[in-house]
């Protein structure tokens, strides 16, 4: 399971809905919690993709390094996942998305754009074996103290 607060979901839904059609890309940092998650940043990235940003994304590692930086090591806080769009198709991990999966621990939150809107976002992680994604569940919380540790 994956914590997220309302804002935290604004922020990354916005980012789809400002993105479109194109791919918006970014990361998550947070806690390890009760056998799931809890966000406690939302980082956008430009999508740096050499490939089309219709249908691929690649987070700027600037924008990684800056985030590792800053984590708070001695409260647990580490990079917990990314969150990417897909426009005009569904929240769900894409083929390509499971070829570029190199780092299993990691969440991935896609939301789902139809005509600029986000539609539906999902969270998912990878398997054991590393061939498919495993659907996990999303709590969303107006309070901002519940997603902390």
């Amino acid at each position: 399971m994956i914590h997220l607060t309302n804002d935290q979901l604004a922020a990354i839904t916005g980012a789809a809905e400002a993105a479109y059609p194109d791919e918006c890309c970014g990361l998550l940092a947070g806690f390890a919690v009760d056998g799931g998650w809890r966000v406690s940043r939302v980082v956008e990235s430009r999508n740096v993709t050499e490939s089309d940003h219709r249908d691929s994304f690649e987070v700027d590692p600037q924008v990684r390094f800056d985030l590792m930086r800053a984590l708070d090591d001695d409260a647990g806080e580490r990079m917990i996942g990314h969150y990417h769009s897909h426009p005009d198709h569904p929240a769900r991990p894409s083929e390509r998305d499971r070829a570029m999966a190199y780092e299993p621990e990691l969440v991935w939150i896609i939301v789902s754009v139809a005509e600029g809107r986000a539609q539906a976002t999902g969270a998912f992680r990878l398997n054991a074996a590393g061939d498919a994604f495993d659907e996990i569940d999303i709590t969303v919380t107006d309070r901002p103290e519940e997603s902390a540790p």
